[in-house]
């Protein structure tokens, strides 16, 4: 069951949210003037939010960014993901870089608790400062346990957002992700560093990518220095934040993103380390791009250390591939063995 469908099941049964309300729940079609109707839903004095693929944020911006200059809240949860060439779903930002140009708040979480946590964190940051807020994720995380926050905790955090008044989005976000902090006992950095403390080369990534690059990252660390930033917040970006979370013995950034299309990959956010590299850094930081779209965690495994020059790791073959793999060598034997009679059948006929 997707979020999607939960929702609708939620209004169905007329279920209350966390503030004693009704939940009314529609589907919309992916298309051009799709965000009117959320504007619609908003000027009646409703709290809106939308479920959406990423897919539709083009169609979306243009309303998200008239929404942000009349400083209206509105949460957009969108699933960064598109299909590649054998129909298998991939993490796929293209479409989300659409969002950066709304001015909405544009966050990325990088696993299933990150999803719940940064889910509340953005509709607390949407009432704080009237704005529109973009929360991506990549829609396929490994759910193994999540800890949920109460109806009457997360009533507490967003309600005490909304009486903060009317702040800028960046003190709106720093005292959102405090308050949550305090809330639920975890705590979120807009770009958080992990790895070696004299780290020469970090990765930095967003979402899944930057979930598999940290499952990548000890077995990496036992040959080289290296770390990696996960990004948090795309939106608002502080270039002087991106510089002081590096270690100072830093020489090398490698932006890893997925897009499906290699033209755009890796552009926005590029652009934005390139930028901080630039005016944030006193000293002279490298920084290049690689497009892990289809990759998978082997993949990024190896794209990370083929960029530190390390043997790239082999995929270990399992009993059920052996089997699979005998299989297809009978298979072979028996069309081979096959295909002869096949031709002397046609010829008797």
């Amino acid at each position: 069951q997707t979020l999607g469908d939960a929702a609708l099941a939620w209004s169905r049964r007329a279920e209350k949210n966390a503030f004693g309300e009704w939940v009314s729940a529609l589907r919309m079609e992916t298309r051009a003037g799709a965000g009117h109707a959320l504007w619609g839903a908003l000027a009646a004095g409703s709290r809106v939010a939308a479920i959406a693929g990423a897919a539709s944020l083009p169609y979306m911006a243009p309303v998200l960014a008239e929404l942000a200059a009349r400083r209206q809240p509105i949460v957009v949860h969108a699933a960064a993901q598109s299909l590649d060439a054998q129909a298998n779903v991939q993490t796929d930002f293209s479409d989300v870089f659409a969002a950066l140009q709304s001015r909405a708040v544009v966050l990325a979480s990088a696993s299933a608790q990150e999803a719940h946590d940064l889910a509340a964190v953005a509709h607390a940051v949407a009432q704080a400062a009237g704005v529109p807020v973009v929360h991506v994720t990549s829609g396929a995380e490994a759910v193994v346990s999540v800890q949920m926050l109460s109806h009457s905790q997360l009533a507490g955090f967003v309600g005490a957002a909304a009486a903060d008044g009317d702040v800028q989005p960046a003190a709106a976000l720093e005292q959102a992700l405090s308050r949550f902090a305090t809330t639920s006992g975890r705590t979120y950095c807009p770009l958080e560093y992990t790895g070696h403390a004299d780290a020469e080369t970090v990765f930095v990534a967003l979402g899944q990518v930057a979930s598999d690059a940290l499952a990548a990252l000890p077995a990496i660390s036992e040959d080289s220095r290296a770390g990696v930033l996960n990004v948090r917040v795309l939106r608002p970006w502080d270039h002087a934040q991106l510089v002081a979370s590096l270690p100072p013995t830093t020489k090398r950034l490698v932006v890893l993103s997925s897009a499906r299309d290699a033209d755009v990959a890796c552009d926005a956010l590029l652009a934005d380390v390139s930028v901080s590299a630039l005016i944030g850094s006193s000293t002279p930081l490298a920084v290049c791009g690689e497009n892990v779209f289809g990759a998978g965690a082997l993949g990024i495994a190896n794209v990370m250390r083929t960029a530190l020059d390390l043997e790239p790791l082999v995929e270990e073959e399992t009993e059920e591939k052996t089997e699979e793999k005998t299989e297809e060598k009978v298979d072979e034997k028996s069309a081979a063995a096959a295909e002869p009679t096949a031709v002397f059948d046609s010829a008797l006929e």
